[in-house]
């Protein structure tokens, strides 16, 4: 079990999920702009025209769509490790340390974040399109992670298996 525990691809999966999660999430409020730009603006007769839908309703629909997706992930990730035959040790530390880095809200916080939503607002001026972009830049950041932690993964499995 300690031979199937394999640090690097452990943050690798981790990372890669933080990036999924981010670009997802920034694609939800791509799908709900009008909504946010409403809200943004503090425009309330203008929400409540577009949906029927309270607005403390609104951003808890968004945490469950989050929580959701990082279910989703870990299970993507699970079935990953148990494919290529890593231990389930591996799976169990990137589920602990992803929800614990989703509690933190770091996805919609820091400096690379600041960065995105500027570049993207120059294509858009909404919230829509701008993270509707911002948002497939980040998901296929993250599903481009994910696909070189397979490739470590097949590579080291198939390494241990022969020497």
């Amino acid at each position: 079990m300690i031979q199937k525990f394999n640090l690097k691809l452990i943050l690798l999966e981790c990372f890669a999920l933080i990036f999924i999660i981010s670009g997802i999430d920034r694609l939800y409020v791509a799908f709900n702009g009008e909504k946010f730009d409403a809200l943004m603006e503090e425009d309330w007769k203008k929400f409540e025209s577009l949906t029927d839908v309270r607005i403390g309703e609104f951003f808890v629909n968004q945490a469950y769509w989050t929580f959701g997706i990082i279910l989703i992930g870990i299970l993507v990730v699970g079935l990953i490790n148990w494919k290529n035959k890593f231990g389930i040790i591996n799976s169990i530390i990137v589920l602990i340390l992803t929800i614990g880095i989703s509690t933190t809200g770091i996805y919609s916080t820091g400096i690379i974040n600041r960065y995105l939503n500027y570049f993207c607002g120059i294509f858009a001026e909404g919230y829509g399109l701008a993270f509707l972009i911002g948002g497939l830049i980040i998901a296929f950041i993250g599903i481009a992670i994910l696909w070189k932690t397979i490739k470590m993964n097949k590579s080291t499995v198939h390494n241990t298996v022969y020497n």
